[in-house]
């Protein structure tokens, strides 16, 4: 009778830990999932009205070509100027008279990864890769045009919309690029 009883508990133990159990998925993927992430690294703010100058860097080795990258940063380029100057800021050609630089690169996941990020920019959104979509990086800073340093940096990372026209893919960069400067916006 005891050794019925035992068995019986044992039994319905292991039942109990049984149902317990759970197995980690995979996390979803969407083809819209944005990661995004800023850090302040002085205390420097620029009042409205105060010029900026555009300060392009690309990867060394890339996997597009040469008239795909133009096309990229063009696209980048004019939203950041158009988003700037809808913050009250004033763009130049000339670097040495503003007040801040714009630097800004962007880069598939193949070109440029998650460990080479965060090892030259220090901050990397982490945004899970997917084997069947392409992981892109935007990678966004604000130098200080009288000291050189390092005001704040910005980082978002997505996946390349191929399949999209013109005008929906401006509409994504120029959503992408005031996502990541209102944090900018937030700490200025």
């Amino acid at each position: 009778m005891k050794l019925n009883f035992s068995l019986t508990i044992a039994f319905a133990t292991s039942l109990f830990v049984s149902a317990c159990v759970t197995v980690p998925q995979e996390p979803k993927v969407n083809k819209n999932q944005l990661a995004l992430s800023s850090v302040r690294d002085i205390p420097i703010s620029y009042a409205k009205g105060s010029l900026f100058s555009l300060a392009p860097k690309y990867v060394e080795e890339t996997s597009l070509k040469a008239e795909q990258t133009q096309v990229v940063y063009k696209l980048y380029a004019d939203a950041i100027i158009k988003d700037l100057k809808h913050h009250g800021f004033k763009d130049t050609a000339n670097a040495s008279g503003s007040a801040f630089h714009v630097g800004f690169g962007i880069a598939l996941a193949s070109d440029l990864s998650d460990s080479k990020i965060n090892e030259k920019f220090g901050v990397t959104p982490g945004l899970p890769s997917s084997d069947d979509l392409k992981k892109g990086s935007f990678l966004i800073y604000i130098e200080d045009a009288a000291t050189g340093k390092k005001v704040w940096r910005g980082a978002v990372q997505g996946f390349a919309h191929e399949d999209i026209g013109e005008s929906e893919r401006e509409q994504r960069v120029a959503s992408i690029v005031a996502r990541v400067l209102k944090q900018f916006y937030a700490t200025n």
